[in-house]
C-alpha cells in the first residue's frame, strides 16, 4: 500500500510537470509569434525595399546613360514608351498580370492630357538636370517641393499656414543651401536651374489637380466623368506623353543621333553602344516598376504612412547614389543633406495644417465664385466643412447598395417578441445543375428573418407542407 501511494505520488508530480513544461511552451511560443512581423509588415518592407531600389537603379542608370550618350531628350521619351508599352503587355489576357486596358475616349483622354503634359515638362527638366549635376544634389533640390507648395498657396492663393510649418520650412531650405554649395560652377548652373524647374513643374501639377480639377466625387461634374483604375491611368498619361514627345525628339535628337549612326560617331563615353542600349532597356523596366510600387505602398497603406516611406526613399536615393558613383562628400554637403532629411520629417509632421490650408483655399474660392451646391460634398465644401473621406458601398458602380424586398403575402403583426411567432427554420436547396432548365412559376423563397430589423412575419402557417417553395427541374 505504501508503495502503490508512492507510485501514485510519483505519477502525480510527473503529470503536472507535463503540463508545466507543456504551459512554458506553449507561453513561448505565443510569446514568439507576437515578437515576430506579422505577414502584412514583411509585405510593406518588402516593398518599400523594391520602390527604394527601383528608384535608385532608375536615377543611377540614367546618369550613367547620360554621361556616355548625351541625349536627355532621348531618355525621357524611351521612359515613357516602356511605361506605356509595359502596361499594355501587362493587360493582355493571355498573361493576366493586370486588368484590362479600357478603350480611349475623349472624356478619357481630356482627363489625362493635363498629367501628360506636366509630366513632359517635369522629366525632360529632371533629365537636363541629371547630365550636368550629380545625382544626389537633384534629388536634394527636389526635397524642396514643400517649400514651393507652401509658398504658392500662401503667395498666390492667401493661405496661412501653423507657425510649425513654417519651423520647417527652415531647416529644409538651409540644409539644401549647404547640399548644394560646392556644386556650384558656371558649368552646373543649367543643371541646377532644371532641377529647380523639375520641382517647380511638379509641385504646379499638384496645385493643378487639386485646385482645377479636383478629385472625384466632389460635384456633380467631376463625378460623372471617368475613373481610371492605376494602370489605366499610367497608361494613358504615359502613353499621351510619349505622344507629345514626339515632335520635341524629332527637334532636338533625332538629327543628330542619325549624323552619329550613319557616320559612325563613337559615343563620348567609356561604354560602347550596346551597353548604352542595356542600360536603357534597364531604366525604362525599373522607371515601370517604381511607379507600380508606388501604387502598391499607396493602395495598401494610410497616405500619412505613404509619405513617410517617400521622405526615406527621397534620402536612401541620395545616399545610395552618393555610393553608386563613389561622389567624395565635404562635411557641409553631408550636415546640408542631414538638415533636408530634418526638415522634410519636421514638414511630414506638420502636413496636417497644410491640408487644413488647401481645404480653406477651395472653401474661399467656391464661395466667392457663387458656386451652387449639388451634392453632399459641395455643400461641405461652401460651410467649410471638412469632406468626410468614407465612401458609400457600390459607389464606384454608380449607384447605392440595393436594399432587400419582401414578399406581400406578409400580414402586419406586433413587434413584441412575447407574441412573435417563431420564424421556421430556413431550408437550403441544392442549386440547379448547370445547363438545366428551370421553371419560374413559383416565386423565389424570400430572405430569412433576422433579429434585427425583420420584416413582418406570417400570422398563420403556409398552407403547404413545405416551408419553402421548391424550384421545379425540367426532366427531373
Amino acid at each position: 500500500m505504501q508503495r502503490k501511494a508512492s507510485d501514485d505520488g510519483d505519477y502525480a508530480l510527473g503529470t503536472g510537470s507535463s503540463t508545466a513544461n507543456r504551459s512554458s511552451a506553449a507561453w513561448d511560443a505565443d510569446s514568439l509569434q507576437r515578437a515576430l512581423p506579422s505577414a502584412q509588415t514583411v509585405k510593406f518592407v518588402l516593398l518599400c525595399f523594391l520602390w527604394y531600389a527601383t528608384s535608385a537603379v532608375s536615377s543611377n542608370t540614367g546618369k550613367v546613360i547620360l554621361n556616355n550618350f548625351k541625349f536627355p531628350v532621348t531618355l525621357v521619351i524611351v521612359q515613357f514608351a516602356f511605361v506605356a508599352g509595359l502596361c499594355w503587355i501587362g493587360s493582355r489576357r493571355e498573361l493576366g498580370l493586370t486588368g484590362r486596358l479600357r478603350s480611349p475616349t475623349k472624356a478619357i483622354l481630356r482627363g489625362t492630357l493635363p498629367m501628360a503634359v506636366f509630366q513632359v515638362g517635369g522629366h525632360i527638366f529632371g533629365s537636363l538636370a541629371i547630365s550636368r549635376v550629380p545625382v544626389s544634389t537633384v534629388h536634394t533640390i527636389k526635397a524642396l517641393s514643400p517649400l514651393f507648395t507652401v509658398l504658392a498657396y500662401a503667395i498666390v492663393f492667401g493661405v496661412s499656414y501653423s507657425p510649425a510649418t513654417y519651423i520647417s520650412i527652415l531647416p529644409l531650405t538651409l540644409g539644401v543651401m549647404l547640399a548644394v554649395s560646392f556644386d556650384i560652377s558656371l558649368s552646373n548652373f543649367f543643371g541646377l536651374v532644371c532641377a529647380f524647374g523639375s520641382t517647380i513643374v511638379f509641385v504646379s501639377q499638384n496645385i493643378f489637380f487639386k485646385k482645377v480639377m479636383p478629385s472625384p466625387g466632389s460635384n456633380a461634374e467631376t463625378s460623372s466623368g471617368p475613373r481610371l483604375d492605376k494602370i489605366n491611368l499610367l497608361y494613358f498619361s504615359s502613353g499621351m506623353a510619349f505622344l507629345l514627345m514626339i515632335p520635341i525628339w524629332l527637334y532636338s535628337d533625332a538629327g543628330r543621333i542619325a549624323n552619329m549612326w550613319f557616320n559612325s560617331v563613337p559615343l563620348t563615353g567609356s561604354i560602347g553602344g550596346s551597353k548604352v542600349a542595356l542600360y536603357l532597356f534597364i531604366n525604362g523596366t525599373v522607371h515601370f516598376a517604381q511607379n507600380v510600387l508606388a501604387f502598391l505602398i499607396l493602395s495598401s497603406t494610410s497616405p500619412v504612412t505613404y509619405s513617410i516611406a517617400s521622405l526615406v526613399k527621397r534620402i536612401a536615393v541620395i545616399c545610395l547614389a552618393i555610393i553608386w558613383f563613389k561622389q567624395s562628400v565635404h562635411a557641409i554637403q553631408a550636415v546640408g543633406i542631414a538638415l533636408t532629411a530634418v526638415g522634410l520629417y519636421m514638414y511630414n509632421n506638420a502636413k496636417r495644417d497644410v491640408e487644413k490650408g488647401e481645404k480653406k483655399m477651395r472653401h474661399v474660392d467656391a464661395v466667392h465664385s457663387g458656386m451652387l451646391p449639388t451634392s453632399v460634398a459641395d455643400q461641405r465644401l461652401l460651410e467649410g466643412r471638412a469632406t468626410p473621406t468614407t465612401e458609400k458601398p457600390y459607389a464606384h458602380l454608380g449607384k447605392e447598395s440595393p436594399r432587400p424586398s419582401y414578399s406581400h403575402d406578409f400580414e402586419s403583426v406586433s413587434k413584441s417578441s412575447a407574441i412573435r411567432s417563431a420564424a421556421p427554420p430556413p431550408i437550403f436547396t441544392m442549386p440547379p445543375p448547370r445547363g438545366a432548365k428551370v421553371s419560374l412559376q413559383e416565386p423565389y423563397p424570400s430572405p430569412p428573418a433576422s433579429t434585427a430589423s425583420s420584416p413582418p412575419l406570417p400570422a398563420v402557417p403556409l398552407a403547404r407542407g413545405d416551408d419553402t417553395p421548391s424550384i421545379s427541374l425540367n426532366g427531373a
